[in-house]
């Protein structure tokens, strides 16, 4: 769940974004982000069981001076 520009939650069955992803031709496309899952209870017990795929165990934000999403202007 998430929210939109106002503040009011946003929910979409899985099966409509995946078909979102299949047939959409934007030029920033939607994407799906839940910054605080661990902080539902209905998750905890999920994420008990989640391991990080071995190919994205890396933290590459640690090995760069400016994370893409922070900004430098001198």
């Amino acid at each position: 769940m998430g929210e939109d520009d106002d503040g009011y939650p946003i929910r979409i069955k899985a099966k409509y974004f995946f078909e979102y992803l299949v047939n959409q031709k934007d030029d920033s496309p939607l994407y799906l982000f839940e910054s605080s899952l661990e902080d539902r209870k209905e998750a905890r017990k999920m994420i008990k069981h989640f391991e990080v795929p071995k190919y994205f165990q890396d933290d590459l934000f640690s090995i760069v001076i400016y994370p893409p999403h922070v900004m430098s202007y001198k």
